[in-house]
């Protein structure tokens, strides 16, 4: 791990939203387990064939939390705090509003939901009754579900990382507790499996509600000041998510039905349903490493950074390598121990090994796809996120399980996850030698950023200042830097000051949480005749300017370097997002 601001603010971040996310997919998992040892193959075969019912509730709450996050993220970087908390209000009332037509859906047609899911109850009655019982539990928890699936990801920006990370380990352990009792004591069937988990939802949001209790919270639900022209940018924002997630839907809808028809044993069916829910539970890296970079893009792409947004793409990028394949090695040679925790049947325990095994080949380009996307996704580049979203969730991995399944089976079916994402891969490296017109040979050439997004070299300085002698070079550096873009030698040298003054009192006073010496990442841009200054730190929450208001005197030796920005600034915007400071001052030039 690099100790700069980028990776500092990515990792911490990223592991937290894995953590938070494999936590409450492990709750799935945990189900699966408890369900398949205590209630029979039966009962777990049809909790994995609600599998499309869970894919539409992420697929309306998902695609929401992440237009919203697209949208609050620059609005963030744009300082607009006003407008971000009114996307986040938004967003809460659409979710609300689609969970209230799931819950009607859910008492009043079930029958039609299951057959959409490919189980109808002539053709399978000993499912037809578990997956009804399962539903009636599950469907109190959905509003709840939906919720965190907005609140949590903006509280993370809004450095409550460790507040959701723990909310989601409290999800899981009250979800193992209720299971286990439901399935030991109280023997309530897969309406209790299903009910422990809405239980387990209501515990997790009502621990994540106590974020706002904070003074200094940056999100806050109202209704007032709500511009409601924002719920057409945020589906717009939301659209690619939504492609995915529809073709994810569509997908597992078909491949049920493949597999229903190609399955010779109730064994088949369960290992791959058990294949799916490790498959969720481990792409959860692939989550949490998308959700933050796509976050953080939002912030880098709004300041016109392209060596900040460079940085942070191939630090993601990495990231995902690392992460996905320590996960698929372990899943790869332990992957008879973990069919095991299943189930003990010899059929069942073969076959789980083989598709334990072919996902785990399918987990780094799985990773990569999904976090490539939401970079996209994070610089608006819709029209080829939404191809790459279709081919990736619904026409690869469709054709793939067809072909492999009407060929070899069952088998066939589970060795489709890895080679679809291989296809996959593959067909993303053409598009990018296209775009490029060559091989792609550095990072920048994967990322679609337009020519002059940025400025060039010329019309951009930056520095990472971690002591004193750095503070004092880069001023110096900073006032050659604006008298050679031909700013009056008072400008520079006020500039240059300011810089030191700012800079020094963070390297020398800030204090970051593990006590670790602070640094911070320095940029000064010019476009348009128009200077854009931004200092960032990982330091804790000090807002200059606020502070400066608030102990303003007469003293002209108090507070030198914000004296200064106020009378050089024409605006100033400050905002703290991943337990970051982040000042941006723009001025003419």
């Amino acid at each position: 791990m690099k100790k700069d601001v980028i990776s500092t603010m990515f990792f911490s971040s990223a592991v937290a939203m894995i953590f938070t996310q494999l936590a409450g997919y492990c709750a799935v998992l945990i189900d699966g387990i408890i369900t398949s040892r205590a209630l029979g193959p039966d009962a777990y075969s049809a909790i994995s064939l609600l599998w499309p019912f869970t894919g539409v509730i992420l697929l309306l709450s998902g695609s929401i939390s992440t237009g919203n996050q697209v949208v609050s993220s620059n609005l963030v970087g744009a300082g607009e705090k006003e407008k971000a908390n009114s996307a986040f209000s938004l967003s809460i009332i659409l979710v609300m509003l689609f969970a209230a037509l799931l819950l009607i859906g859910c008492v009043v047609m079930p029958g039609q939901m299951f057959r959409i899911c490919g189980v109808s109850l002539d053709k399978h009655p000993e499912l037809y009754a578990h997956m009804l019982d399962y539903l009636h539990g599950y469907m109190i928890g959905v509003p709840f579900m939906m919720l965190i699936q907005i609140i949590g990801p903006m509280i993370v920006i809004d450095n409550s990382k460790i507040l959701f990370t723990n909310s989601a380990f409290v999800l899981c352990i009250c979800d193992i507790i209720g299971d286990i009792l439901n399935a030991y004591v109280f023997h309530g069937g897969t309406f209790g499996m299903g009910l422990a988990t809405s239980i387990s939802y209501v515990i997790q949001l009502l621990i994540i509600m106590t974020h706002f209790l904070k003074k200094n919270c940056y999100f806050h639900f109202s209704f007032r000041a709500l511009y409601v022209k924002q719920i057409k940018e945020i589906f717009q924002a939301a659209s690619p998510t939504f492609v995915s997630k529809f073709a994810t839907t569509l997908r597992d809808l078909l491949i049920n039905r493949i597999n229903l028809m190609v399955a010779l044993t109730t064994a088949a069916i369960a290992a791959r349903g058990m294949q799916n829910d490790l498959n969720t539970v481990l792409f959860c890296i692939g989550l949490g490493i998308s959700k933050t970079l796509i976050t953080m893009t939002g912030i880098y792409y709004s300041a016109d950074d392209r060596q900040g947004l460079t940085r942070l793409f191939s630090y993601a990028m990495k990231m995902s390598i690392i992460f996905a394949g320590t996960a698929g090695l372990i899943s790869f040679f332990g992957a008879e121990y973990i069919a095991k925790i299943f189930s003990t049947d010899p059929e069942f325990v073969s076959l789980a090994v083989f598709s334990i095994q072919c996902m785990a080949l399918g987990l780094i380009p799985d990773t990569l796809a999904i976090s490539f996307q939401n970079y996209l996704q994070g610089i608006k580049n819709r029209k080829l996120v939404n191809v790459m979203n279709f081919c990736e969730r619904f026409f690869i991995p469709v054709l793939t399980a067809y072909v492999l399944g009407i060929n070899f089976g069952s088998k066939g079916i589970m060795a489709s996850i890895a080679v679809g994402k291989f296809i996959l891969i593959f067909m993303m490296f053409i598009i990018v030698c296209v775009h490029c017109k060559a091989f792609p040979k550095k990072w920048s050439d994967f990322m679609f950023l337009p020519s002059d997004f940025g400025g060039d070299d010329s019309s951009n300085m930056y520095a990472s200042i971690k002591d004193i002698n750095d503070v004092m070079k880069t001023r110096d550096e900073t006032e050659d830097f604006c008298v050679k873009l031909g700013m009056t030698d008072k400008k520079a040298k006020l500039i240059a000051l300011f810089v030191e003054e700012m800079a020094g009192n963070i390297v020398q006073h800030g204090i970051t949480k593990k006590k670790r010496p602070s640094s911070v990442e320095f940029r000064l841009f010019v476009k348009d005749n128009k200077v854009c200054i931004t200092l960032r730190d990982c330091c804790g929450y000090f807002d200059p300017v606020a502070f400066y208001n608030a102990h303003n005197n007469e003293n002209p030796e108090n507070m030198t370097g914000i004296r200064i920005v106020t009378k050089l600034a024409k605006e100033i915007r400050y905002f703290n997002a991943f337990n970051s400071n982040n000042i941006i001052i723009y001025s003419e030039q």
